[in-house]
């Protein structure tokens, strides 16, 4: 078998990733199996948001070696050959957990919450001693006979580094926060949302935020609020609903406060168990309730007046509320978006001729000027969009309004300016099927779709 560094025997390849290839190894010093991660040579030289590779990879190194957790894998050695850095960890039996959803395949109740359970503990464990994991998705959740254990820090924050970055994408889209799909700082709140991203699927099946395209992504996991897991499957706790809903809430502030109290809202979801009322506690349920929208103003009033009188058998006649205010998204341009497809457009306007007169013979209908169709842009990292040299807004946009015919489009971003790529615009691009469009500023180049 090969050596590694004249020591580890590579038995055969565990997997392939973005930057790493993983193998099995042995290791004859010591007489154990062990996985070692070794950087893909053609990335050696290369750059990503302006980190090395190289760095990225030693910073997984460091991230990972400095915890040392039940539930996260250990490193145990680290070191280079022939210019390739590699990473020596212990070995699990078994595949992860994104093998075991293959085919859209749903776990029991207790699989899936008893897997989270584990995962939340060891982000728990990370979160307080400064590491961020940044890219929790069942790819990287390693689930053995009887073991659960979080790998792949590859993307890690450290508290207090002063290597972390703002406007850069990092991590897998669909199990993004929101706050990191802004591009914004992400906290250990951010790692919980891309949990109950995890844990939605496991429950169901489905990624709540999956689209057509990256923009649809992006955007649905800013604007849209996730379906509740109840309507695929009517027969889960309306509790772990609301657990859920809260994990997956669009501001960090809504969401759970701690990967411990996460686990502890999902633990008494799942079995069941009776909750204290106290004052706190009823104060967590009807703010639940709001964020929700299961019930309708007047419906949440009574309910709170009952829970009140049988909370304190007294005589609060209701719990004040103010008005509430549907949920809406601040444009960041004048230009038409629209992320959804319309259910049908509405029928054209038919005025009938004056009297007498002749209605002229129907023929072609010709687009008018004003007439447009949907142009899907992204751009990594973000970036302002231009058609025509005029601002368009910013990406992602799953459809962005623009007239039928020949356009220019480029991207701007903290002075970096993409070349223009000529485009034309037909009435087939509809929302459903839009022109895409995207630029990768790391690379220089657009992606084909």
């Amino acid at each position: 078998a090969p050596l590694l560094c004249g020591r580890y025997e590579l038995v055969s390849e565990l997997g392939r990733g973005t930057s790493g290839v993983v193998y099995k190894a042995h290791d004859p010093k010591l007489d154990r199996l062990v996985a070692i991660k070794i950087l893909r040579p053609e990335l050696v030289s290369l750059e990503e948001s302006g980190v090395s590779l190289k760095q990225r990879f030693h910073q997984e190194a460091v991230a990972a070696g400095r915890l040392t957790h039940p539930a996260i894998v250990a490193v145990h050695d680290v070191g280079e050959s022939e210019g390739r850095p590699f990473m020596v960890m212990e070995y699990i039996e078994g595949g992860t957990l994104a093998d075991l959803l293959l085919g859209g395949r749903p776990l029991p109740l207790a699989d899936a919450v008893g897997i989270v359970l584990q995962v939340c503990a060891a982000l728990d464990y990370a979160h307080r001693h400064g590491v961020i994991h940044r890219d929790i998705k069942p790819r990287n959740i390693l689930a053995g006979p009887g073991v659960t254990k979080v790998t792949d820090f590859g993307t890690a924050r450290i508290l207090g580094a002063n290597h972390t970055q703002t406007g850069t994408m990092l991590g897998t889209p669909a199990y993004m926060s929101p706050e990191m799909v802004r591009g914004q700082v992400a906290g250990p709140r951010s790692d919980l949302f891309s949990l109950g991203v995890v844990l939605y699927e496991a429950l169901t099946g489905f990624n709540p935020f999956n689209a057509a395209d990256l923009a649809a992504v992006l955007y649905r996991i800013v604007n849209i609020d996730a379906p509740s897991v109840r309507h695929h499957n009517a027969e889960l706790p309306l509790a772990l609903d609301r657990v859920l809903r809260r994990a997956l809430a669009k501001e960090p502030d809504a969401r759970c406060g701690t990967a411990a109290d996460f686990a502890n809202a999902l633990r008494q979801a799942a079995t069941g168990e009776q909750r204290t009322w106290s004052l706190r506690a009823f104060r967590e349920a009807t703010r639940d309730l709001r964020q929700t929208r299961l019930l309708s103003r007047p419906a949440r009033v009574a309910v709170g007046t009952m829970c009140l009188l049988a909370l304190v058998a007294g005589t609060w006649a209701a719990l004040p509320r103010g008005p509430e205010s549907p949920r809406t998204v601040a444009p960041v341009s004048s230009v038409k978006r629209e992320m959804e497809p319309s259910a049908r457009p509405a029928a054209p306007t038919v005025t009938a001729p004056p009297k007498g007169t002749v209605p002229a013979a129907r023929g072609p209908v010709a687009a008018t000027a004003q007439e447009s169709r949907c142009l899907s842009v992204n751009a990594v990292p973000f970036a302002e969009v231009y058609v025509d040299d005029k601002p368009g807004g910013y990406t992602p946009t799953a459809c962005l309004r623009v007239p039928i015919g020949e356009h220019r489009v480029h991207f701007q971003m903290d002075g970096q300016r993409s070349p223009e790529r000529p485009l034309r615009i037909t009435a087939r691009h509809t929302p459903d099927a839009p022109m895409r469009l995207s630029y990768d500023f790391n690379t220089g180049r657009f992606l084909e779709p």
